[in-house]
């Protein structure tokens, strides 16, 4: 490619990055620690700082979420150093030593107990657009395409990166799973087997 062709390359991606962003510039991205994975995310940056990101599993994990929460917390244990980390649940049985145990800073969380699903996405949306809060972790079963939206512009209202962990706390049968979503990224967690 020639010198003046990629030039326009470049500029041509850099229009295309604040479109994508809505004319807010690009946002900061948190390091997984391998440029392998970083190198996955939009920018190269690592995971997206300032939007919400859906974890979520199947089986058993779909009622306890402790491997979705365990991964978020390692997620967000950097961002918990900065501001306070808001984890808002509707079973009161989040183990904050447990969370120590994976290097987060359990003396800046706040736990909010709720008692349904819009409670707990109102509450979420709230949190994301308080001053001096970093992160947010909501357990929530679904998020419509209306909620996601809403999830994203408090984000954007103060910076705060949230992390929705779909979860059913009382296990039973789910409602229908929404048919799109406005997370930045979607996670699924597996365990894998342990070398020997």
């Amino acid at each position: 490619m020639s010198g003046a062709r990629a030039q326009a390359f470049a500029e041509l991606k850099a229009k295309i990055a604040v479109l994508e962003a809505g004319g807010r510039g690009r946002a900061s991205g948190l390091s997984l620690g391998d440029p392998r994975l970083d190198a996955c995310f939009p920018g190269e940056a690592g995971l997206p700082l300032g939007q919400w990101h859906e974890i979520g599993a199947e089986g058993m994990e779909v009622e306890t979420a402790a491997a979705p929460a365990a991964f978020a917390a390692l997620l967000a244990a950097p961002l918990a150093v900065r501001g306070e980390a808001v984890w808002i649940l509707r079973r009161d049985d989040l183990y904050a030593p447990g969370l120590v145990g994976l290097g987060f800073p359990a003396e800046r969380l706040i736990q909010v107990c709720v008692r349904d699903e819009a409670e707990a996405l109102a509450a979420a949306e709230d949190a994301l657009a308080a001053a001096g809060v970093s992160a947010v972790f909501a357990e929530v079963e679904a998020v419509d395409l209306t909620a996601g939206r809403r999830l994203q512009l408090a984000c954007e209202k103060r910076g705060a990166t949230g992390f929705i962990l779909r979860r059913r706390p009382y296990g039973g049968l789910g409602v229908k799973a929404a048919t799109g979503s406005a997370a930045a990224t979607r996670w699924r967690i597996a365990p894998a087997a342990s070398d020997p």
